[in-house]
C-alpha cells in the first residue's frame, strides 16, 4: 500500500497546487473611530464594499458612523467622497465631530437635474470610483425609498465589489434595506435604542437627552472572525440622527 506522502506526490504531479492550504490575507481596515464598533469588526475594509443598513424613520445612528469615519480618514490627511443622494447632509454636523471639509467632495443630488436621484448617485459614484484618489468613497442611499433601492440589479452591486476590489479605499454604501447581498464583505444593521435623559424627571421639558445608545448587528463578515449576531451598544451624540 503506497504511503500517504506518496500518494500526496501522485495528486500534486498531476494536478499542482491541488493539496495545497490557502489563507486569506486579513483585509486593511479603517477605523470607524467607534471603539465599541472597532472592536467587533476591526473598521471598514478596504478594497471591498461595505453597506450600512438602517431605517430613515427612526434615528439609528448611522450618521454618527458615517461622520466618525470621514472625520478618521479626512483626520489622515486623506480625501473622502460623498454622493449624497437625499441632499440630506449637514456640513456643520462633519466639522464638530471633527471632519475636514477640505478634503470631503460633496457630491449633491436632487438638485432639479433630469435624471432621478438613485440614477445621479449610482453615476457619481461610478465616476468618483473609477477615478480614484479617495481613502473612502461613501454612498448615503438611507433615504431612497425601499422599493427602488429593491430594483438596484444586484450586477450593479457586483461591479461595483469588482472595481473597488483593485482600490486601496473603502466603498461603503448607506442603504434602508439590505441590497448588495453577496457583494458586500461587511454588513451592518444599526438600530436605536432607549435614549438616556437627565434633569428633573418629573418635568418633561425640563429633561435634556445625553446620550443615545444604538444597537448593531453584524450581519456579514469576510474576515477571519465569525459573523456575529449580537448587539454591542455605542454612545452618539444627541444631534446625529
Amino acid at each position: 500500500m503506497p504511503s500517504l506522502a506518496a500518494i500526496q506526490a501522485q495528486v500534486e504531479s498531476r494536478i499542482p497546487g491541488a493539496l495545497t492550504i490557502y489563507t486569506w490575507a486579513e483585509p486593511e481596515t479603517i477605523p470607524t473611530g467607534i471603539s465599541a464598533l472597532d472592536r467587533q469588526i476591526g473598521g471598514i475594509p478596504k478594497g471591498a464594499l461595505t453597506e450600512i443598513c438602517a431605517s430613515p424613520e427612526t434615528s439609528s445612528g448611522k450618521t454618527t458612523l458615517l461622520l466618525s469615519l470621514l472625520a478618521q480618514v479626512t483626520g489622515r490627511q486623506q480625501y473622502c467622497a460623498l454622493v449624497d443622494a437625499g441632499d440630506c447632509f449637514d456640513p456643520q454636523s462633519a466639522v464638530a465631530a471633527g471632519a475636514c471639509l477640505s478634503r470631503l467632495l460633496w457630491v449633491r443630488c436632487g438638485n432639479g437635474h433630469r435624471l432621478k436621484p438613485l440614477e445621479q448617485a449610482f453615476k457619481a459614484a461610478d465616476i468618483v470610483t473609477q477615478n480614484g484618489g479617495f481613502g473612502v468613497i461613501a454612498v448615503d442611499l438611507g433615504n431612497v425609498d425601499e422599493r427602488l433601492v429593491r430594483k438596484i440589479p444586484l450586477t450593479t452591486w457586483f461591479r461595483f465589489s469588482r472595481v473597488v476590489e483593485k482600490m486601496p479605499a473603502a466603498l461603503v454604501f448607506l442603504t434602508p434595506i439590505t441590497a448588495a447581498q453577496s457583494c458586500a464583505a461587511l454588513t451592518l444593521h444599526l438600530g436605536c435604542k432607549e435614549p438616556c435623559w437627565s434633569g428633573e424627571g418629573s418635568v418633561t421639558h425640563g429633561q435634556l437627552l445625553s446620550t443615545l445608545e444604538f444597537d448593531l448587528e453584524i450581519k456579514r463578515t469576510r474576515g477571519r472572525k465569525p459573523v456575529e449576531s449580537v448587539r454591542p451598544g455605542f454612545m452618539a451624540l444627541p444631534q446625529w440622527r
